[in-house]
């Protein structure tokens, strides 16, 4: 599922991975060249979610095809899960400041100050 709870489509990953390959085709034509980090992290997410519409449709040997892939590229992206939560740091406080708000001009007029 994408995030907005809908079902992903097998064509539209089938499409997404095959227009990625291409592009890193095209991009490598001529010279070396090896994927980045958030590439991989790309191709992995593509082939889990197309591994999870082959089980969906009970092609059970596909799928494992794809997870196959999808771990490849999750072992060569350097994934090591989502982000853990942790303590971050703040500014250290500024002292605290005393305000005397209190007049020291006496002002003629009523006594009461209501």
């Amino acid at each position: 599922m994408d995030a907005e709870g809908k079902t992903d489509s097998l064509a539209r990953l089938r499409v997404d991975v095959a227009s990625a390959r291409i592009l890193v085709w095209v991009a490598t034509v001529g010279r070396e060249g090896e994927l980045s980090e958030e590439a991989h992290l790309y191709f992995f997410d593509r082939y889990q979610r197309l591994g999870d519409c082959y089980r969906r449709r009970g092609n059970v040997a596909r799928a494992r095809k794809m997870q196959a892939k999808a771990d490849e590229h999750r072992r060569l992206g350097g994934w090591d899960g989502p982000p853990y939560a942790a303590a971050m740091g703040m500014p250290r406080p500024t002292r605290w400041i005393t305000t005397d708000a209190v007049s020291r001009h006496r002002i003629d007029g009523p006594k009461d100050a209501a």
